[in-house]
């Protein structure tokens, strides 16, 4: 494999996707002080290390190397030693930062100041004190604990995912209290990431497991693939998208199902960016359906390859923008001509994993073919196993229009739930402020509570709350549809006012000719009918309402509600007497209550009831009093 191709798949990006490096300067040889007696043994063997590649002396120091990273060549280690000198300059200084130990490795990771840019140098040592792997990675920016963060209520234990040849190390955060636990198992993004994904000034991960431990919610996450073996994945010329994400996820499922803590028979899995992207593969690879439910977090809905030029397209358009240096926008330029060159040829019909193109240089094409057909809503079309898909408005890695393409390619599925959270980047953390450049993830941030608190109540409910706010800020004009001349105009202020009924505040819009669900249906009516005395609107909760109350239900939650059936339920909630749809529409038609609403004939009754229909149903319910509330 050509060294340049290797180095390109080796140091994936995990902000724009894959960055090529080059270059043949060897690294500045460090000063070390003096080792004393508390210096760990490990630590003076990478030091050894450090010394002897430094001065190119890789047959000693291919000693160090455990039987598995001898079999890489010296060409491939020492072009790779040398190229971070190319990255981040010659080296100015070099530290130990820590020592740690998990249940895998015990990592050595040396903080190094390059005449460019600062960067991390780490070693895995094996149980028999020997280099298993080595790679880079960014300085450790510092990380503010979130406020929902309360160790009181969870332990945590380590835990090996993955296969005997890549065994991961793992951590699962265990809720206090009697369990089985519903649990949720992490899969990040892009690039050699922690099981904490940590980028800059996040941990979405960590943020993620202690927050669902207040939600009676155990969570698992573990270091992805190509963090901890970075050599032995990126020269592998046959690496793929399961090699680096799907397959370890459904190991880690696989684990769980031996844990006594947890509930095998609740287990989630939450994709995040790139994660999200391959979530339907996993579950594609989930051969006995262990796999209760899906969570996409800002995952990607297009074909991934087109995205990464898309970002490329928007980086050099952000730099236009802020008056960039001429030579910063002509190395944006040439670097977006490049890609669109390369993947061109990706999506060249003509092309294939048999038939690859001569001149391609982005690492091996196994990887990139393997996956260029993919586009992750359309795999999901053919599962049934439910979602819950959420996007952020301030990402600018994966638009939030990549939302409307989910629920575009899924509207044909009933078990799937969507939201969209307005202020949050693609790190998970709300900023109303951001830029859109990676100095929004340099100031340590938390995940988004209210994201966590959602992603708690689908595992536990099957259901997400409408998107809304509980009131609007200012008047009804706010939403781009309202109109105030229309029947249902002063029932929808009226319904909105009281919180009977939401606006979806994030996109401006009431969307009065929406069809309702039947539990749509059911939790605006008991909004009216109880007040602030619904406490809980899970769909558990609801279909108890209804049960208590003697609605004559269909229990299908997700089922479109045709304004016949919501006839019926309607006058039996009223009269508590069971009526059959035509004495239901007589009913209603005596007491004024369809009047104006344009639904008169069998026909027009069979269509879906909308938000309009209802909010003006229930508003002349009101006025005309009677129901008491």
């Amino acid at each position: 494999m050509c060294m340049k191709k290797f180095y390109k798949k080796l140091f994936l990006a995990s902000t724009v996707g894959i960055v090529g490096v080059a270059g043949s300067l060897s690294m500045q040889v460090p000063t070390f002080a003096q080792e004393n007696d508390t210096t760990s043994e490990l630590e003076i063997k990478a030091n050894e290390f450090i010394k002897l590649a430094s001065e190119n002396k890789w047959e000693d120091a291919y000693k160090y190397f455990n039987e598995k990273l001898q079999t890489i060549s010296k060409e491939y280690i020492s072009a790779t030693w040398n190229s971070f000198a190319a990255n981040y300059g010659q080296t100015k200084s070099i530290e130990l930062k820590d020592v740690k130990k998990n249940i895998v490795h015990t990592r050595v990771t040396f903080s190094v100041t390059g005449e460019v840019s600062p960067y991390e140098l780490y070693f895995n040592f094996d149980k028999n004190g020997k280099i298993d792997d080595f790679s880079v990675g960014y300085p450790t920016y510092p990380y503010s604990t979130p406020s929902y963060d309360h160790p009181e209520n969870y332990t945590e234990k380590e835990v090996v995912v993955g296969s005997e040849e890549f065994p991961l190390p793992g951590v699962l955060t265990l809720p206090k209290g009697e369990g089985p636990f519903p649990v949720v198992v992490l899969v990040q993004g892009s690039g050699p990431h922690d099981m904490d994904s940590t980028y800059l000034g996040n941990k979405p991960f960590r943020d993620i497991a202690v927050g669902l431990a207040n939600e009676g919610i155990a969570v698992l996450r573990y270091e992805k693939r190509t963090k901890v073996y970075p050599f032995k994945t990126g020269t592998n010329p046959k690496f793929t998208i399961q090699d680096e994400t799907v397959l370890d996820a459904n190991y880690a499922v696989e684990t769980l199902k031996d844990i006594p803590e947890v509930d095998a028979k609740n287990i989630y899995v939450l994709g995040h960016s790139q994660g999200g992207f391959a979530l339907p593969l996993i579950l594609e690879n989930d051969k006995n359906g262990d796999i209760k439910g899906g969570i996409v977090v800002a995952g990607p809905a297009g074909k991934f390859q087109d995205l990464l030029v898309w970002q490329l397209e928007q980086s050099l358009e952000k730099a236009k923008d802020a008056n960039a240096p001429k030579e910063q926008i002509e190395a944006l330029e040439a670097n977006v001509a490049f890609w669109k060159t390369q993947v061109g040829l990706i999506n060249d019909p003509q092309y294939t994993l048999e038939n690859p193109p001569t001149d391609f240089q982005l690492g091996p094409t196994d990887w990139w073919y393997n996956l260029r057909d993919i586009e992750a809503p359309e795999v999901s079309k053919k599962q049934n196993v439910p979602l819950f898909v959420v996007q952020g408005g301030k990402d600018f890695q994966v638009p939030a229009s990549h939302l409307e393409l989910w629920k575009e390619a899924l509207k044909e599925r009933d078990n799937v739930s969507y939201k969209f959270y307005p202020n949050m980047h693609h790190f998970l953390a709300e900023n109303p402020n951001a830029t859109g450049t990676t100095a929004d993830y340099l100031a340590p941030a938390n995940t988004s509570k209210q994201l966590i608190s959602d992603i708690g109540q689908w595992v536990k409910t099957g259901v997400i709350e409408e998107q809304s706010e509980e009131k609007p800020e200012v008047g009804l004009p706010q939403y781009n549809d309202y109109e105030d001349n229309q029947y249902w105009s002063k029932a929808f202020t009226w319904a909105i006012q009281e919180g009977i009924i939401k606006g979806y505040q994030n996109e401006n819009l009431l969307k009065p000719n929406n069809a309702l669900n039947e539990s749509q249906y059911l939790t605006v009516f008991f909004r009216y009918t109880m007040g602030e005395a619904l406490k809980d609107e899970s769909l558990k909760n609801i279909y108890a309402l209804a049960k208590e109350n003697g609605l004559p239900v269909k229990g299908s939650a997700f089922s479109e509600l045709s304004l016949q059936e919501a006839a019926v339920l309607i006058s039996k909630s009223i009269t508590k007497k069971d009526m059959s749809v035509d004495e239901s529409v007589k009913w209603l038609m005596d007491n004024n209550i369809l009047e104006g609403l344009n639904v008169t004939g069998n026909e027009s009754l069979t269509q879906s009831i909308t938000r309009a229909h209802f909010v003006t149903l229930l508003h002349r319910i009101h006025e005309a009093n009677l129901i008491g509330k």
